[in-house]
C-alpha cells in the first residue's frame, strides 16, 4: 500500500490548479487582450502619424509662400548744405523701414522732378523685418522751383534669395524743405 502525502503550495493563488508551473506574473494574455492591444497601438500610431504629416504640410506651405517685401521711407534729418546762384545743395538722410517678413538689402536709386534732383551716395542698407535705418542722400534744388510736395523716390530692394526689384513711391519731404528754404533765402540770387 502506497502512502500519499498531501502538500499545500503557498505560492498559488486561490482558484488556480494545484501543481501548476505558471507563476502569477507569467500568465499568457488571452487572444482578446492581444487584439485590443494591437488595435490600440495601431490607432495611436495613426493619430501620431496624422499629426506629424499635418505639421510637415503646414511647414511646407509656409515655406512655399513668397516672403512679403514691404519697405517704407520718409525724409530724415537734413544738415549742412550751400545756397548760391538760386540753387541749394543739402546733405540729407532717408529713414527706411522694413515692414515686410523677410530681410532686405535696400539701395536708394534716385529721384528727379522739375527743379529737384536727389542722388544716392552709393550706400546700401541691410534691414531685418521690423527694423529701421538711414540712407544718406544729396539734394540739389532750384530755389525758384522747389516746393514741399511729396517726391517720387526710386529704390532697389534685394531679398536673401538674390531677387531684386525696383520700385518708386512718393515720400513726404517737407522736413528737407525747411533746410532748403533757409539756404534759398540766404542765397544772393534769391534776394535780388
Amino acid at each position: 500500500m502506497a502512502i500519499e502525502h498531501g502538500f499545500i503550495d503557498l505560492d498559488q493563488k486561490e482558484g488556480g490548479p494545484a501543481g501548476s508551473d505558471e507563476s502569477p506574473g507569467e500568465r499568457v494574455p488571452s487572444r482578446r487582450r492581444v487584439a485590443l492591444y494591437l488595435v490600440g497601438t495601431f490607432a495611436l500610431g495613426v493619430a501620431l502619424g496624422g499629426v506629424g504629416v499635418a505639421k510637415f504640410q503646414e511647414r511646407r506651405e509656409q515655406q512655399a509662400q513668397p516672403a512679403t517685401v514691404a519697405v517704407d521711407a520718409m525724409a530724415g534729418p537734413a544738415s549742412g548744405g550751400t545756397g548760391r546762384d538760386g540753387n541749394a545743395e543739402v546733405d540729407a538722410q532717408l529713414t527706411v523701414v522694413n515692414a515686410g517678413s523677410t530681410p532686405v538689402m535696400v539701395r536708394f536709386v534716385g529721384a528727379q522732378e522739375t527743379g529737384v534732383l536727389v542722388r544716392d551716395t552709393g550706400q546700401s542698407l541691410l534691414l531685418v523685418p521690423g527694423s529701421t535705418g538711414g540712407i544718406d542722400v544729396r539734394l540739389m534744388v532750384d530755389c525758384g522751383m522747389a516746393g514741399p510736395n511729396p517726391l517720387p523716390l526710386r529704390f532697389s530692394v534685394q531679398t536673401p534669395d538674390q531677387q531684386t526689384g525696383e520700385f518708386t513711391f512718393p515720400v513726404e519731404v517737407s522736413a528737407w524743405h525747411e533746410r532748403i528754404d533757409a539756404l534759398c533765402n540766404a542765397s544772393p540770387a534769391a534776394t535780388g
